[in-house]
């Protein structure tokens, strides 16, 4: 082997050693959202001289690698492959993805062409949705006789690999300390008078916080437990249940008394009197009227019989006034 020989083995070492060039970033995209694969100053300085870049994708299928060309810049020109789902920037060679699927996760790679070598930089996307507004819920409370404690919980309804913090100022005590997961247990003791929490659920392309804010009924009073917390809510509904019946009760005696005014006043009105007329008939006297003797002559006034007075009907024309007149008897 010749001197000749041996130099074109080192220059092919050196330009094997060249192809691989390797800087590997990861870049996370947001779900429907856009997402730009921005690369290097030193590769846009190369990219300058030697005019000859190429973005391009790589992917597995069934074990073998296959690569897609997305954008190809010549130095006066660029093509785009893609131009629907892709926008190539020439004043920084950077590749947007205008609208983030999942299935444009994987591996992507940009090329400079420096003659006998390649520079390049790779990508790894990953893709994740957004983390929406965290709910804070409280999960249960228990009242000691010296302490009480709270249980929190705070979950989002959409979001990928989302992590939980916790903020917390208990008491009149301005100092926060952070707790980690989306389950909080906190202890109080009878002096604190009220707690402020923020939860912020965050993955790596979003993150929400949500606040919230309670008294603290916390008592050292003998008793102070759970049974009094359940008297106390249980009493007022008590009360008011109560005072509905109550209320009920009334009304309905009302309506029903009314009822039954409106049915007596209708059965008079329907009502009608009738005025049945007896008189009683009187006997023949069978003895003789007593002879009075006086000197002058005396009006009788025997009988009369009729309706009263305030009867509006007509006289009885077979009842009549008799006056009988008695002259003295002369011997």
């Amino acid at each position: 082997m010749d001197c000749s020989e041996y130099i074109l083995l080192i220059i092919s070492f050196c330009c094997a050693g060249g192809m691989s060039s390797g800087l590997e970033k990861t870049v996370y995209g947001s779900l429907e959202g856009p997402t730009l694969l921005s690369i290097t100053l030193e590769l846009q300085n190369f990219t300058v001289q030697f005019s000859d870049a190429r973005w391009k994708r790589s992917a597995l299928n069934g074990g073998t690698k296959t690569s897609t060309f997305l954008a190809i810049y010549d130095g006066k020109n660029y093509t785009n492959y893609m131009k629907e789902r892709i926008k190539f920037h020439p004043e920084n060679f950077s590749l947007e993805i205008l609208k983030t699927a999942r299935t444009d996760a994987g591996h992507y790679e940009y090329t400079v062409n420096k003659h006998f070598e390649e520079q390049s930089l790779q990508f790894q996307l990953e893709v994740y949705e957004r983390v929406s507004v965290p709910d804070i819920q409280l999960v249960s409370r228990t009242l000691g006789n010296e302490s009480c404690s709270m249980n929190l919980s705070c979950v989002v309804s959409s979001g990928d690999n989302v992590t939980y913090s916790w903020n917390c100022s208990e008491g009149n005590t301005s100092q926060l300390h952070p707790y980690n997961g989306s389950f909080l247990h906190l202890s109080f003791t009878p002096g604190e008078g009220s707690v402020s929490c923020s939860c912020t659920a965050r993955n790596r392309v979003s993150q929400q916080t949500t606040r919230f804010s309670s008294s603290v009924e916390c008592s050292n009073k003998p008793g102070g437990s759970l049974r009094n917390e359940l008297l106390v809510s249980i009493v007022p509904i008590a009360i008011v249940g109560v005072g509905v019946l109550v209320f009920g009760a009334g009304v309905t005696c009302w309506l029903r008394h009314r009822g039954q005014e409106e049915h007596s006043q209708q059965e008079k009105k329907e009502s009608i009197t009738i005025y049945s007329q007896v008189q009683r008939v009187e006997q023949k006297r069978s003895r003789t009227r007593p002879v009075v003797k006086i000197s002058e002559c005396t009006t009788i006034y025997v009988s009369a019989t009729g309706l009263p007075p305030d009867m509006a009907q007509p006289p009885n024309p077979g009842l009549v006034t008799i006056y009988d007149i008695v002259m003295p008897v002369t011997s």
